[in-house]
């Protein structure tokens, strides 16, 4: 599309789009209209002069012809006919038009001619001034009383040019009249066709500037307006939720930033006011623990910041849950005094992303040790086209029926299990956010003693797995 053309607003290009076509529509009924007029016209005269031929030949064939002279033929229906010998030189009768004229035509042979005959007529000044006047010749052999004869019928006048003629100037008078006409009506039209639209425009500019609580009218039926009306009423639902849910994460994230490096500059600060008074070990210890916490928040904020732009890279391999689970189980005894029970995991293969199923497993484990007194039990298996794990852990246990407000951000269980133990209240949402994107699911199932969280991930890995770079 041309540049100056796609400057245009929607109003005017659908108006010059719809004024173009009706253009081409009229050209084409207007080429169409003079074409089949001229056709009727040429017709209606070629009979007229084949009817005016035939009366002649009848005439000449029951009255006889003077010896000499010229005989009168009366002029019918604005055709005119001259008779000759056959030799086309001397004039026997004429209509009273042509009174006195010398031969206007002579006859070559036409295969397409009924009477296998054309008349062509001559240049000579004698015939120049009634050359302009005559129109649809024929010529047909017939016999009088002076022997053979050639009868030549013309369209006498300018008839034909003289209709055609009006036919086009009241076109070229008319379809541009009927073109401005029709564009000012589109142009209205299409305004009219587009004023709910600008409306809603207008209603969703101050919206935006005032306040994200506000929707769209929706008009009643399900036309395209009413459908753009819910659309877009959506979309506002969807920005008011992602403004509120925006500002909660920014809240909330700079309140869990500022606990850590609160305590940071407090013991910083008490320890350089009263340096020999200051116990050192403690103090690094407070220190380096929540440089930690620091670090894992930011890491956690970080991970879900790239998750929700869709930034963090995706790939599909073979991946064995088991091997995952014997290597935090593993690491737990390492680091820990807790027995973990792997008895029930069995060998477990899907299809997904190595690193963020290990990120998933370990954030689960590490939330389970946090809360285990003694034991963490570890199991794994297929259930249909869905790979399950459980890490249970042997702790006081939650309630299963709100659990799933765990899973939301920045929120922990009560307030027993709040900061001393460490955790951000992010660990859990990821896990959601990874299991989702498996194809699957994160969930607190009832158990006897204690707590245990299931995951469920799709094997085939026909879930959300996505690259966004």
């Amino acid at each position: 599309m041309p540049r100056r053309v796609a400057d245009l607003s929607i109003r005017a290009r659908l108006t010059l789009f719809f004024v173009l076509s009706i253009a081409a529509v009229l050209l084409f009924t207007a080429l169409a209209l003079v074409a089949l007029v001229h056709r009727s016209l040429v017709n209606g005269a070629t009979n007229r002069v084949s009817d005016a031929l035939a009366q002649v030949e009848t005439r000449l064939a029951t009255a006889p012809l003077p010896s000499t002279g010229v005989l009168t033929l009366p002029t019918t229906n604005d055709v005119v006919v001259q008779v000759t010998d056959a030799t086309g030189r001397h004039v026997w009768a004429a209509s009273t038009a042509l009174g006195g004229t010398p031969p206007l035509a002579r006859a070559v042979p036409d295969n397409a001619a009924v009477s296998g005959l054309d008349a062509v007529l001559v240049a000579s000044p004698a015939t120049a001034s009634l050359r302009s006047q005559l129109s649809q010749g024929a010529v047909e052999s017939i016999t009088t009383s002076r022997g053979s004869a050639l009868a030549f019928g013309f369209v006498y006048g300018t008839a034909i040019t003289h209709s055609v003629t009006v036919l086009l100037a009241s076109v070229a008078v008319s379809f541009p009249l009927l073109l401005v006409i029709a564009g000012t009506l589109i142009w209205f039209g299409i305004g009219l066709a587009l004023a709910p639209v600008e409306s809603i425009r207008r209603r969703v500019e101050r919206i935006a500037a005032r306040d994200l609580t506000e929707r769209v009218p929706v008009t009643g039926g399900d036309d395209e307006i009413a459908r753009l009306s819910r659309t877009v009423n959506e979309m506002l639902d969807r920005l008011e939720s992602s403004s509120r849910f925006q500002q909660e994460f920014v809240s909330n994230a700079s309140h869990e930033l500022r606990s850590p490096l609160t305590t940071l500059l407090a013991t910083v600060e008490r320890a350089r006011t009263d340096p020999s008074a200051a116990d050192v070990p403690a103090v690094l210890d407070r220190v380096e623990r929540e440089g930690r916490r620091l670090d894992a928040l930011i890491e956690d904020l970080f991970w879900l910041a790239r998750n929700d732009e869709h930034r963090i890279e995706f790939r599909r391999v073979d991946v064995d849950l088991d091997d995952l689970l014997y290597e935090e189980a593993n690491r737990i005894r390492a680091i820990t005094e807790l027995t973990v029970d792997t008895s029930e995991v069995t060998p477990t293969r899907v299809v997904g992303d190595p690193a963020t199923l290990r990120r998933m497993v370990r954030n689960v484990v590490d939330n389970a040790a946090r809360y285990a007194r003694r034991e963490l039990r570890f199991s794994a298996r297929y259930e249909d086209d869905e790979a399950v794990m459980r890490i249970a852990d042997d702790g006081e246990g939650i309630d299963v029926t709100t659990a799933a407000r765990y899973f939301q951000r920045f929120v922990r269980s009560d307030p027993a299990r709040a900061r001393t133990s460490g955790g951000t209240g992010l660990g859990l949402a990821i896990v959601a956010d990874i299991a989702a994107r498996h194809g699957g699911r994160a969930r607190f199932v009832p158990v006897p003693a204690g707590s245990c969280l299931e995951l469920r991930v799709r094997r085939d890995g026909a879930g959300r797995l996505e690259s966004a770079r």
